[in-house]
């Protein structure tokens, strides 16, 4: 039996080539106008998620700041619990933001050390850990189960690359709002989807019903996602 889970929205800015940052280094390809999109897709939805790495090496705050809004929870999936300490989203101003912004991070059964729960919990952070994938990540069903239950009903998640990539794998993927930068960045840049099964043409994954609109110099794709039969 399926869990119940929110309606979930990917949401990312990539190159032309499909490339979303260069390795260890933050990279910006959106527009003040995607920038904004952007803030306002986060107004929308009831929380907004990222994966570890996300916060390491873009140290976002995952808020509604270029637009008005109410604040979404702010979601981490980080298996370890080994977010670093430094790290913006972490510090108490940014909990005190008007409407909320409560911040919880989800981390994997067998991963996730009573220590580190203790001193992100010491830091008002909500701490929930949910069973291990086959790869020992956070359980996506889950996870998701975990945010229905605190009346999340859409969920937006903007990465990185191994976080969205394992959504469409699951399935678990309904729309996606993808900005295009007319950029190269080459092979040796970090893709936006990774592998998504042995057989990607049997198992290719489309927007159905596209709709495409300017965004400064880029360019926004969105659509429901269709997956194969």
């Amino acid at each position: 039996m399926s869990l119940p889970r929110p309606r979930v929205t990917l949401h990312f800015a990539q190159t032309l080539d499909g490339r979303i940052a260069t390795p260890g280094e933050r990279v910006v390809l959106s527009t003040p106008a995607g920038i904004q999109h952007a803030h306002r897709a986060r107004a929308e939805h009831d929380a907004v998620l990222v994966g570890r790495r996300t916060i390491v090496v873009d140290d976002p705050l995952l808020t509604v700041r270029a637009c008005e809004g109410p604040q979404p929870m702010r979601v981490v999936l980080a298996s370890a619990l080994d977010l670093p300490d430094g790290a913006r989203l972490l510090a108490p101003a940014s909990r005190g933001l008007p409407g909320g912004g409560r911040v919880l991070v989800l981390g994997a059964r067998g991963r996730a050390p009573d220590g580190a729960r203790a001193r992100l919990e010491a830091r008002g952070v909500e701490v929930v850990v949910v069973p291990a994938s086959e790869l020992g990540r956070v359980s996506l069903p889950h996870a998701l189960a975990e945010l229905h239950a605190r009346g999340v009903r859409r969920l937006l998640v903007e990465g990185g690359g191994t976080v969205l990539t394992s959504f469409l794998r699951a399935r678990l993927a309904d729309r996606a709002e993808v900005e295009i930068a007319p950029r190269l960045f080459g092979d040796s840049a970090i893709a936006a989807i990774g592998a998504l099964g042995e057989a990607p043409h049997a198992a290719a994954i489309d927007l159905r019903e596209p709709a495409v609109e300017l965004l400064g110099g880029n360019l926004l794709l969105r659509g429901e996602i269709g997956y194969p039969d």
